[in-house]
């Protein structure tokens, strides 16, 4: 292994390439960066050509150097290897040819494999490098699946968004001509699995009925669905890529790599420029209204930066608040993993114990953890509470930290559970439990505790507030604290790791639907029309009490008016009320189920919040999304319905209604619709949904 020389590889960072134009670039005095960026793969085989392998045929039989890898020597050509063994190792494989066809293969990623093979190369030896690029350009390629005599078209993960989008269009449209073909059927279903399962996607599960293989199969014939999740095997097979080949580290681009970071951007705007010119349209409302922009509502929900960091802070504010008045005291703990997870060292050079596992895996090894401490909690009645945050170190390998709450005398015995869980794998390697596993105890003193958690949030979210970024490996990072941020968002998209997640308080997103019933009085008039009672006497039930807490964003009474923090969701006075929307003929009344776009059937949808047997709305109706031009259309269709109208109340053919006949027609409607929401829908509730459980309705209640 190469490690004599001990300064760190740092790799370049590259903006996006302008276009080539002869008549304005000279190449004959292009210096080495502009034709890197003009000629990727020119420069890639360029930066390569040079490496070869050293010894002979007869160094590697007697076993003087390390034997060839399976991946570049057949076994003919071992066999070979005694009859031709004063011939150099070259002979038998050509390296450089072998290298050049895998740039040609991948061009938008030429310059990083041939970045990250000279890495490896320089402190490994050939065949580790040989062995990581041949495992990438497995990895990019997906498919190869054979359909009788013929052999479907091949996917290249290194391709640019708009070819994705090709590649998708191409594979729905042949699932399309085989259920064309041979109809709808569990045969087709198999077939087609197998088809897509070529290319690391996962069909979804079948419940071997007429239904469900409709909606798996027009699944498969739907390019947005192959778009969706090729777009996701794409960002996590790059990713991964970056740190296999040792190229996202604090010296050159951390928590992320600039491929990730640079595609994301570029979604984000194409998703913002889009959401500028659609509008959301409410059911009945008048198409000459005003109405929002989908951005702006993006912009306003719990989705958005701003909003996403001070639901946090009220969250753990109110969880501080909360523990302060029950006498429980506060402990910052942080997780980190192994040597094995870790791709690099915190100055950037390669890491000999490094097995390859993704960002996610070493995630569901945390997760895997803490469900184990769990159970051992449970068994000592210790219930804490608080928050967890996600975020990844200089080298894309994620670390928690946990926030929690807990008695006094429960301390000790926390740490030690977390302590020995966290030290059970690679105990050779720890030289003080503190590598793996770090508490701090939250003293009042020296501030408060979410005070002290608000940078990690900050980093993760919007980089304000910050005046530099530190990672525990690597020490402090050069790197602005919004492209910090960028970063840490980027990375846990495309490894799809949940950043944040409360841990033994009510659920987040019943307060999020309470607060949607409106500020104050407003609210308050919901609530005592579903409980069909006055403004006085509703402050005295508890559905009150509990959306006056979250109204007013006090977390902590908001959990006292739950029942208190680790309290079952079946034990909870109030929970989430879903249901599937049903459809009534108007003609004849009967109803029948909403069907997704796929044909199967639809999911639960949240109607509101339930109490007992009352269920308070939250979402009524439905909302369209159209562009301009189709409102437009609508507003055109409706000034001509308008102006015949007008013609005919004119000419005395028609009679608008009175004001009280008006009133008596409202009232009518609102009592049939409160009506249809008194009844729960337990059919709907019967299968088996990962939320909030509603209580059965008593009629005699």
């Amino acid at each position: 292994m190469k490690m004599a020389e001990q300064q760190t590889f740092k790799p370049q960072r590259t903006s996006a390439p302008e276009p080539f134009n002869p008549h304005v670039h000279d190449l004959s005095v292009l210096s080495e960066a502009e034709f890197s960026d003009l000629f990727p793969v020119d420069a890639a085989c360029k930066a390569t050509e040079s490496i070869r392998p050293s010894g002979t045929a007869t160094d590697i039989v007697n076993g003087l150097t390390k034997e060839l890898p399976n991946y570049l020597l057949n076994s003919e050509q071992r066999k070979g290897l005694r009859k031709f063994n004063k011939k150099p190792l070259n002979s038998f494989f050509d390296h450089k040819s072998w290298r050049n066809q895998i740039f040609k293969r991948h061009p938008n990623l030429a310059k990083i494999l041939s970045t990250g093979f000279s890495l490896l190369e320089k402190f490994y030896d050939l065949d580790k490098a040989n062995e990581v690029l041949s495992k990438a350009d497995n990895a990019l390629t997906l498919g190869g699946f054979k359909l009788g005599d013929d052999l479907t078209g091949e996917i290249k993960l290194s391709c640019t968004d708009s070819e994705l989008i090709e590649a998708a269009e191409n594979k729905a449209r042949f699932c399309q001509l085989k259920i064309a073909q041979f109809g709808y059927g569990v045969r087709v279903y198999q077939l087609l699995s197998s088809f897509i399962s070529s290319f690391k996607i996962s069909p979804p599960e079948l419940e071997f009925n007429m239904e469900s293989i409709i909606g798996s199969l027009n699944r498969f014939a739907d390019p947005i669905w192959w778009r969706r999740k090729l777009r996701q095997i794409q960002a996590e097979t790059v990713e991964q890529i970056h740190r296999d080949f040792r190229l996202v580290h604090a010296k050159a681009t951390p928590y992320a790599s600039d491929f990730t970071v640079k595609n994301r951007r570029y979604r984000n705007l194409q998703t913002a420029e889009m959401m500028k010119g659609l509008f959301v349209v409410p059911e009945g409302s008048n198409p000459f209204e005003d109405f929002e922009t989908l951005a702006s509502v993006v912009e306003r929900s719990h989705t958005s930066g701003v909003q996403q960091v001070s639901e946090l802070m009220t969250c753990i504010r109110g969880f501080e608040e909360l523990a302060e008045e029950m006498g429980h005291v506060g402990e910052f703990y942080t997780f980190s993993a192994p040597s094995r997870f870790h791709s690099v060292n915190k100055t950037g050079i390669p890491n000999d114990k490094y097995d390859g596992s993704t960002a996610n895996e070493c995630h569901k090894y945390f997760r895997e953890i803490w469900v184990k401490a769990r159970a051992r909690f449970a068994k000592r009645e210790i219930r804490p509470y608080g928050y967890r945050v996600v975020e990844p170190h200089h080298d894309g390998c994620p670390h928690w930290h946990m926030l929690l709450f807990m008695e006094k005398e429960h301390i000790h015995t926390v740490r030690k559970i977390l302590r020995t869980l966290l030290t059970e794998d690679t105990p050779e390697e720890i030289s003080r439990s503190t590598i793996r596993f770090k508490p701090i105890r939250m003293r009042k003193s020296k501030g408060s505790s979410a005070g002290y958690i608000v940078k990690y949030i900050m980093k993760a979210i919007t980089g304000s507030c910050l005046e530099n970024i530190n990672c525990s490996k690597a020490g402090q990072i050069d790197i602005a604290p919004a492209d910090a941020a960028e970063r840490a968002t980027a990375w846990s998209k495309a490894s799809r790791i949940r950043r944040f997640q409360p841990i033994g308080g009510p659920s987040i997103t019943l307060w999020r639907e309470l607060r949607m019933l409106g500020k104050g009085d407003k609210g308050k008039c919901e609530v005592a029309n579903a409980m069909n009672t006055t403004l006085d006497k509703v402050s005295e039930y508890v559905l009150e009490k509990v959306r006056r807490a979250a109204d007013s964003g006090n977390w902590k009474e908001f959990c006292l008016a739950m029942g208190g923090v680790q309290v079952k969701r079946d034990k909870q006075p109030i929970r989430i009320h879903y249901h599937v929307p049903d459809i009534v003929d108007e003609i004849t009344g009967e109803i029948s189920r909403i069907k997704s776009k796929y044909g199967d059937r639809a999911s639960n949808r949240i109607l509101g919040v339930a109490w007992d047997s009352i269920v308070v709305i939250t979402r009524r109706g439905t909302s369209q999304i159209l562009t301009e031009r189709e409102l437009n259309a609508q507003r055109k269709m409706m000034a001509g319905v308008s102006e015949q109208i007008q013609s005919w109340h004119d000419d005395g053919r028609l009679f608008a209604p009175s004001k009280e006949e008006m009133q008596f027609l409202e009232s009518c409607a609102i009592e049939d619709y409160q009506n249809m929401c008194l009844f729960m829908d337990y059919e709907a509730l019967a299968s088996n949904v990962l939320s909030d459980e509603v209580a059965p309705l008593d009629l005699c209640h």
